[in-house]
This record gives structure tokens, C-alpha cells and sequence, in this order.
């Protein structure tokens, strides 16, 4: 079956419409790739209410002609919380970034009150210098060297690999892990850097910035090198760092 001409009600889905549905979905940012079974489950429910609320349409509960139309042509979804339009994160991060990450990125600024121009030019600049301009999602070391690390909650054979840096400053070890699901209220968390790092790959590095209080140190005026020694532990990489600051003050003024 193909993508519809008449109205359906939600329920009347059969399973290879939802896949196609589920896949739509997956291309806008708001399902994820474990999410496409067949089944129109509450994981699938939440994202065609979040497509249905952000394209302004009515009745979340079933699926029309020209919802349909808009389903399948949209190419990127905005809702009217977004904080960063796709063409200011490119021009900041120097790289293509991809619809879901976009979601994330603007999910992240809004959920971690990352929302002024300061707080926003050093949450940007940190993490294009951490992720080399969103080309690395995740730790390019096996993790191995995690292995039994208490102090980071390893207590698990094949934890090291498993709960290695994930998102973009890198979300480290099962403990950390774990709180962020808790926060997150998202269980699949635990599957490991892969889920987190193509689902939350600025979301994770948003609470490691929340628990850490950076907006506090943004708000103080905090210089670009005070802020790179609270994400690094030194000043690693402070030129280019400073370049990202520099670039994001042009994208955001104020």
C-alpha cells in the first residue's frame, strides 16, 4: 500500500503503511531508526502528533490526502520553538547537519535554556571544536581503555565500548549514561553510544552542560578560554575554539 488518497483513521493503519509512514517520520527527525516496525505504537503515535502540530495541521488522529502530500515532500521540519535555523548551524558548524540533528540541536538549546546569544555562541563553539565540525558523533577510540572503570560506573563486561564517548562532547561511561536516561526518560539510552550518539547527539552534551552549570559561567561573562577549561579540563585546542566563537557571534548577534 501506498501513501493515501482518502482519509484513514490512525488505527486502520496496516503495517506496511506505518513503516512508510514510520520511515517519513524517521527522514523529519522525529522517530528513530529502531522505531520502524509496523506497529503504530506510542513512539510512533508522538511523532505523527509532533509532524501534525508542527505543520499547523488538525486532527492528530488521522491521516488525509493532503497530510499525506506534506508527508512524503517535506524535506525539513521546523516547529516554532526553533532557535537555530538550519542555515546558521551549517554556517557555524562548517558542515551539512542532517534534519534529526537539527531537531536534537534546537530540542537541546530549549530544554538546557541554552537561549541567549552568550549562552548560545559558547554551547556552539565548544562543540564544533569537540565534534571537528559535527564529523565525529562519537569517540573515535574502541573504549576499551573504559573497561572496568569504576569511577565511571563500568562495572560490566564490554561496558568500555559499549558506554564510549557519545554526541558531541561526548557523553562517558554506564553511570553517565544512566542519568542522562533517567533525565531523558528514555530508556534505549542504555543500548549504548551508537543510540545515543544518532539520537542525542547534542541533547547528551546539553545535560553534561546543564549539570556542569555553564550557563551560569556564560552568563558571568565568561571568556572563551574559562569556558574551554571547564569542557576540557585545559585550554586543548583554544585557537580554533576561539575561531567557532568568533563565527557563531557573526551568525548571532546581540
Amino acid at each position: 500500500m501506498e501513501l493515501i488518497s482518502t482519509t484513514v483513521e490512525i488505527t486502520a493503519f496496516d503495517p506496511d503503511l506505518c513503516r512508510q509512514i514510520q520511515s517519513r517520520l524517521k527522514d523529519l527527525g522525529l522517530l528513530s531508526s529502531d522505531d520502524i516496525d509496523g506497529i503504530y505504537g506510542s513512539p510512533t503515535q508522538n511523532a505523527f502528533a509532533q509532524f501534525k502540530k508542527a505543520t499547523n495541521q488538525g486532527d492528530p488522529d488521522k491521516l488525509g490526502p493532503g497530510s499525506a502530500k506534506l508527508l512524503i515532500e517535506l524535506k525539513e521540519l521546523l516547529g516554532s520553538n526553533g532557535l537555530l535555523s538550519k542555515a546558521q548551524a551549517e554556517s557555524i558548524y562548517g558542515r551539512a547537519i542532517q534534519p534529526h540533528q537539527l531537531k536534537d540541536l534546537n530540542d537541546c538549546l530549549n530544554r538546557f535554556g541554552i537561549n541567549t546569544p552568550a549562552r548560545m555562541r559558547h554551547f556552539l563553539s565548544q562543540t564544533a571544536h569537540e565534534s571537528g565540525g559535527l564529523k565525529w558523533m562519537k569517540e573515535l577510540a574502541s573504549g576499551s581503555a573504559y573497561e572496568g572503570r569504576k569511577d565511571l560506573g563500568n562495572n560490566r563486561p564490554g561496558d568500555g565500548p559499549r558506554y564510549k564517548g557519545a554526541g558531541v562532547i561526548q557523553l562517558t561511561g554506564r553511570s553517565n549514561y544512566q542519568a542522562f536516561s533517567d533525565f531523558i526518560h528514555d530508556p534505549k539510552v542504555m543500548n549504548g553510544v551508537d543510540y545515543v550518539s544518532t539520537t542525542y547527539p547534542f541533547s547528551s552534551a546539553g545535560f553534561w552542560w546543564h549539570r556542569n552549570n555553564m550557563n551560569d559561567l556564560c552568563d558571568r561573562g565568561g571568556s572563551v578560554e574559562q569556558v574551554t577549561k571547564r569542557v576540557n579540563g585545559g585550554i586543548r585546542g583554544l585557537a580554533e575554539r576561539k575561531a567557532y566563537y568568533q563565527k557563531a557571534c557573526q551568525v548571532i548577534p546581540g
